[in-house]
């Protein structure tokens, strides 16, 4: 009888050392401007991407994905992360309002900026290992292996803060950037090191090389195509290394946003300008456009629309007037104006609450930058663009996942982007408040 206690107690404190429930490890990869059609209808482009195909039939996969206002990379992508619009989290475009142009060129790098709890966040106060190589908004985050986006596909500034956490992550990971190296390769070698040292119960990864190939020759052109193509085997090696040390694990393949092919710039701060709403001053030194002295109205880029920001947004007759030089514009067709939202519109829909107006751009135009010369200007450097109206088919996203516990083969339709970070969370066997909308139905 003693033996039998001995064992039944013994049997009790192997009971009690087990820890909770640990869900698989979960691989979020992030392709910068996927189509979902680059995968879904991949045999019509003559695309090579086996591995993405494989989603289609050993996991489950969304037809499109409807995002946010406005549909470029930053708002996205931490929506992608946190279940809510961009209005909620605090990321409202790729880069700052910046009215009087004395900080040109600075994006929404830091995790500071993000108003409520992140899937990695989460995951983290769960006790989940966290790891992110090049998910934007993530420089200061508190993610235990962290090599932050510090700047995007495009040209675009740096911050000065360092993206590394630990300082010598790269070290670590015996890592040497060489000068000029292909960022997606860099950011693959990277995050296949990341999961066979430090073995993340989370790894986030965002690849950009598609994005910037779309926005110089436009979505499915040779250059695209071949950039798909080639992160197809990127995918295959972070997933290998991924199943390496966890053989339940899941892998989600992500986009922020569609993309359209464009050949006109509207620049719509000409007719602000044009209508007093902008004082200009003489061109700066080494600049090619006039400096801004004041301003009432101004256009916020926002790649295929324009938020429109008012100083005084109260002021019933600006408001009042700023509409007329809007309507005015879009009459005229050659400014390819399609769409002008109103302040109530725009918050129905998540976006810019600082904005009083959002002009979105018929399909071949986007939002020019230029204060001066032509309001519509043709320019052949750049092909591709998004920044449009989630509600245009052209601006759906990607979602696929598979992996333990993952049904095969089934088509979710088309879902909101906001589903996304809810689903992930539930996989994960953790909690996102914000996050509102339910959960997709994997199993």
């Amino acid at each position: 009888m003693k033996n039998i206690f001995q064992r039944l107690f013994a049997l009790t404190l192997v009971v009690v050392a087990v820890p909770a429930f640990a869900a698989p490890s979960l691989v979020l990869i992030s392709i910068d401007g996927m189509k979902p059609e680059y995968v879904t209808k991949a045999s019509e482009h003559g695309l090579k991407v086996p591995v993405l195909r494989s989603f289609l039939t050993k996991g489950s996969y969304a037809e499109g994905v409807v995002g946010v206002v406005p549909t470029v990379t930053y708002p996205s992508h931490t929506t992608l992360i946190t279940g809510v619009w961009p209005s909620e989290h605090g990321v409202v475009d790729n880069t700052i309002f910046d009215p009087l142009i004395k900080r040109p060129n600075v994006w929404y790098w830091d995790f500071a900026d993000i108003k409520v709890p992140t899937l990695y966040t989460a995951a983290r106060s769960s006790g989940i290992k966290t790891a992110n190589v090049g998910w934007p908004v993530t420089l200061g985050a508190p993610i235990d292996y962290n090599i932050a986006e510090g700047t995007q596909s495009e040209h675009t500034d740096k911050p000065a803060t360092s993206p590394y956490n630990p300082a010598n992550i790269l070290e670590q990971l015996e890592i040497h950037p060489a000068q000029g190296e292909d960022q997606d390769v860099l950011k693959t070698a990277e995050a296949v090191a990341i999961l066979k040292k430090f073995h993340p119960g989370l790894l986030l990864v965002h690849l950009t090389n598609l994005d910037h190939q779309e926005h110089v020759h436009g979505p499915f052109s040779p250059e695209a195509n071949a950039t798909i193509e080639t992160i197809d085997g990127q995918v295959e090696q972070i997933e290998q290394a991924a199943l390496a040390f966890d053989a339940h694990a899941r892998i989600v393949i992500v986009s922020d946003h569609g993309f359209l092919r464009v050949d006109h710039r509207t620049n719509l701060n000409v007719l602000l300008a044009k209508a007093g709403l902008i004082q200009l001053g003489p061109k700066r030194q080494g600049e090619q456009h006039p400096s801004v002295l004041n301003w009432q109205a101004e256009a916020w880029n926002a790649g295929g629309s324009d938020a429109i920001v008012l100083k005084n947004p109260n002021d019933r007759t600006l408001v009042a007037k700023v509409k007329t030089v809007l309507a005015e514009a879009k009459a005229d067709a050659h400014n390819g104006i399609e769409a002008i939202l109103d302040h109530e519109q725009l918050a129905q829909r998540g976006g810019f609450p600082e904005a009083s107006f959002l002009v979105d751009y018929k399909d071949g135009y986007d939002a020019g930058n230029h204060f001066d010369g032509p309001v519509v200007t043709e320019d052949a450097t750049l092909l591709g663009m998004h920044g449009y109206l989630p509600s245009r088919p052209a601006m759906r996203s990607a979602f696929m996942i598979q992996g333990e516990g993952i049904a095969r083969g089934r088509d979710l339709g088309v879902i909101d982007m906001r589903q996304i970070a809810p689903t992930l969370a539930a996989l994960l066997n953790v909690s996102l408040p914000a996050a509102k909308q339910s959960a997709l139905h994997l199993r």
